[in-house]
């Protein structure tokens, strides 16, 4: 109970989660990647299949070095930049996709089974349990993972039941994939009926990474019961650098 209080708190999130990242990531380096040297079959992985860039010529496990070495690199060097901190550990930018969720009162949040996928760090989990979600009730999954809340899985392969989650946020994730309409499925695939989805992403032009609102709508058009909230890059001034898209929605199924 105090935990849950405290944790609404952006201050007392971006502290906690910052010290769990320097204990767990950097002095008892427990980062693991999941497809590293240890993997078993690596070069056996079909990247196309699990939706990775099928234009990469090299053996799967030459290609999941480069990303594991880049990705954790970029984890602790940002981390560990004073000015990256509040960013990186508040869980803010994951409130964007939270509070559209929060607006439904009749929600039941104890009860409901969560999917967190790519939260990076442990704040996004934090702000879930903040704002009403069990802790035992939430499950996460990244390519990486410095911390027992955040398992290593796959957004293109997810290692769980159909229908299971009452509840999917997705951010800056399914920007970076390069089969979507595959990521998409899997979400779809994990949710049950009726569940809620909430999906984002920043839109940067034709940068990688980047996604607008249409490219989402597009991507569960099929699987849309009714649309909860969405926030459009185009809304924003042009002074603003930073832009996302963001969908949350109920979801349809067969």
């Amino acid at each position: 109970m105090i935990k849950k209080i405290l944790f609404k708190s952006s201050t007392f999130r971006t502290i906690y989660s910052f010290i769990r990242f320097l204990l767990f990531c950097v002095i008892l380096k427990r980062y693991k990647f999941l497809y590293d040297d240890n993997s078993v079959n690596i070069e056996n992985l079909d990247l196309k299949s699990l939706g990775y860039d099928n234009e990469v010529k090299e053996a799967p496990g030459n290609y999941f070095k480069k990303i594991r070495d880049y990705e954790k690199k970029s984890l602790i060097k940002n981390g560990l930049k004073i000015e990256n901190i509040f960013n990186m550990f508040s869980g803010n930018r994951s409130m964007l996709i939270i509070n559209p969720i929060l607006s439904l009162s009749y929600l039941n949040r104890e009860k409901l089974k969560v999917l967190s996928v790519g939260p990076r760090t442990e704040s996004e989990i934090f702000c879930l349990i903040g704002n009403g979600f069990r802790k035992e009730n939430i499950c996460s999954i990244d390519l990486q993972s410095y911390s027992s809340l955040i398992d290593t899985g796959d957004i293109h392969a997810i290692n769980f039941n159909d229908n299971t989650f009452d509840v999917i946020i997705c951010g800056w994730t399914i920007a970076y994939s390069f089969n979507k309409v595959l990521a998409a499925s899997e979400l779809i695939r994990v949710a049950k009926d009726d569940s809620i989805i909430s999906i984002s992403g920043t839109y940067a032009k034709e940068e990688k990474g980047s996604i607008t609102l249409e490219i989402l709508n597009n991507l569960f058009k099929d699987c849309i019961k009714n649309i909860i909230f969405n926030l459009d890059h185009k809304y924003f001034p042009k002074n603003v650098s930073s832009k996302h898209s963001v969908l949350t929605f109920v979801v349809k199924k067969d």
